[in-house]
């Protein structure tokens, strides 16, 4: 009985697995593979796409801090800190004088001020500008990108007559109310599965209509666009800047196909220099 147990151990042990087997257990191990795998490069895009929220969030905020902290010092130091006859005659073309602001359109925003405080005033401008690196029209579309200027201000030269020299200050812009009416219309489109593409100016159209800047007198009414030469009334009656940011992320959402859209928002009340 032991002798006959042993040998058919033996020949079990001998045969081992038929290839019938070996096919169904690689073919599990395939099957198994393939759906860790697809788990994993999901999770990888799903990543991806959180990782360019997050990114595409903290510049518009850090923009957006910078801006507020710049505003706050608009028109420090002003002509009122100076004794008489100190200032050039007119005094707005002096290079010590900060006027606050310069120019305000819905995506225009220029302004006078001791930003970083080392005794020398800056003219400072941003600018909605279109993939060219235009200032945008009603003729142009988007999404465009929020431009910054930063220059000494030059003596004898009036407020609006600065130089300016732009670097990107943030991409993929989508708001442009006031430009146009609703908004410039937007370039590309989306596909969703099979589907036939549609235009982001039709799902992204809630994101066009805020004007990037928007400026309020000391009751809460908008003072309409203006620039410090044009009309210095008005530009004194300024007190509060609002600033809208809607923009784009670089890559698509994995489960709709649509690039995610942020919106981040900041009201600055100007100091009373």
């Amino acid at each position: 009985m032991r002798h006959n147990l042993s040998a058919q151990l033996r020949r079990q042990q001998e045969t081992g697995f038929t290839l019938i087997e070996t096919m169904m257990t690689v073919a599990v191990l395939v099957v198994v593979l393939g759906i860790v795998f697809s788990y994993i490069g999901r999770l990888q895009r799903v990543y991806k796409t959180e990782e360019t929220k997050v990114d595409a969030t903290q510049e518009a905020r850090t923009l957006l801090d910078s801006l507020q902290r710049e505003l706050h010092q608009a028109g420090f130091p002003g002509h009122n800190m100076y004794g008489p006859n100190v200032l050039n005659v007119p005094a707005v073309n002096d290079k010590r004088n900060a006027v606050g602001i310069v120019k305000i359109s819905p995506s225009d925003l220029w302004f006078e001020g001791d930003t970083d405080n080392d005794g020398r005033v800056e003219s400072i401008r941003y600018t909605l500008m279109d993939a060219a690196g235009a200032a945008v029209t009603a003729a142009s579309s988007c999404p465009c990108n929020l431009r910054r200027s930063q220059v000494l201000k030059a003596d004898a030269t009036a407020p609006t007559a600065q130089a300016t020299t732009y670097v990107v200050a943030l991409d993929n812009v989508i708001n442009s109310g006031g430009v146009a009416a609703g908004g410039l219309p937007l370039t590309g489109t989306t596909t969703f599965g099979t589907g036939a593409p549609v235009a982001n100016n039709v799902l992204y159209a809630a994101y066009k209509a805020p004007a990037v800047f928007t400026a309020y007198d000391q009751i809460g009414n908008v003072v309409a666009a203006t620039d410090i030469t044009a009309n210095p009334t008005a530009i004194a009656t300024i007190r509060t800047i609002a600033i809208k940011i809607n923009l784009l992320t670089v890559f698509s959402d994995t489960q709709t196909n649509m690039r995610p859209a942020l919106s981040m928002s900041a009201t600055v009340k100007l100091n009373n220099y």
